[in-house]
């Protein structure tokens, strides 16, 4: 179905090839389309595969070639090498496709459906899973690539697992043990986080720091791995850094060790990925 959509597109092209005499600029100003009436389900099978890519194609991308898209499973060289010209191409249109704005659809997984031509998001069947690929799953985690202020070490991170994870009594212990030293409470930047500076006054406290570690991180980092390593993984730089933004940083299953606490805010505790 996608082949005999691409050679109707082509077809159409060259008939079209008689209007190259109309103003081009005023065309594309008074045709620009950043959404369309598609809902979150219409992502969640192969059945409109072919005219879904159509309609980004002619509408965001009309110089990319759709013989391009990928066969068969991602990989992280081919996504990002497709995904740079898209953004060479239109730079707004690259954003509106990054965050679709459709219920149900995540920064990036529009683009995945878009450039991947087995994959599908999740639902129905694939409840849990945030892309198909053929047989395969995959979890899908838009966050940004960076260190803190003054470090060379980055990680992916500003991203959350999902809500099945039990983290209270873990999140409690966390409180505790931030409200054990009165300076280090007083440096809270809100009631229910700890925050990066928080940690580290705490790690570098003689008593505290072996009680966060034994109590907090090392359970929270397996848990982590836990969900994180289920299925395979694909990391997408959701806006930071701005000249990666949408593109892949990681597809794979990490490792405990890769696996690392970042900080506790708004009652959950947000993880960050050495990749």
């Amino acid at each position: 179905m996608a082949i005999r959509f691409k050679k109707f597109h082509k077809l159409q092209e060259m008939a079209m090839a008689n209007v190259a005499d109309l103003d081009a600029e005023f065309l594309k100003r008074a045709q620009r389309i950043t959404s369309f009436n598609l809902t979150g389900d219409d992502f969640t099978s192969l059945k409109y595969k072919a005219e879904i890519q159509h309609l980004f194609h002619i509408h965001f991308f009309p110089g990319f070639d759709l013989d391009k898209t990928i066969k068969g499973p991602p990989n992280k060289a081919s996504l990002n090498s497709l995904i740079k010209e898209l953004k060479r191409e239109s730079p707004r249109n690259f954003n509106a496709l990054h965050s679709y704005n459709l219920k149900g659809v995540g920064p990036a997984e529009a683009t995945l459906f878009f450039l991947l031509d087995d994959g599908h998001l999740g639902g129905g069947a694939s409840s849990g899973l945030d892309l198909v690929v053929g047989s395969t799953g995959y979890e899908i985690k838009a966050g940004d690539y960076g260190g803190a202020q003054g470090e060379q070490k980055k990680y992916f991170k500003n991203f959350k697992l999902g809500g099945t994870v039990p983290l209270d009594q873990i999140v409690s212990k966390a409180f505790k043990i931030r409200d054990t030293d009165g300076k280090i409470k007083a440096m809270a930047t809100e009631r229910n986080g700890v925050s990066g500076g928080q940690i580290k006054a705490i790690l570098a406290d003689s008593m505290l720091g072996p009680q966060w570690k034994k109590t907090v991180e090392e359970p929270y980092c397996k848990l982590a791995h836990g969900y994180l390593s289920k299925n395979n993984l694909i990391c997408m730089i959701n806006k930071t850094p701005a000249a990666q933004k949408g593109e892949c940083l990681y597809i794979g299953k990490p490792r405990l060790n890769q696996v690392h606490l970042d900080v506790i805010t708004q009652g959950t505790i947000k993880p960050k990925l050495d990749v």
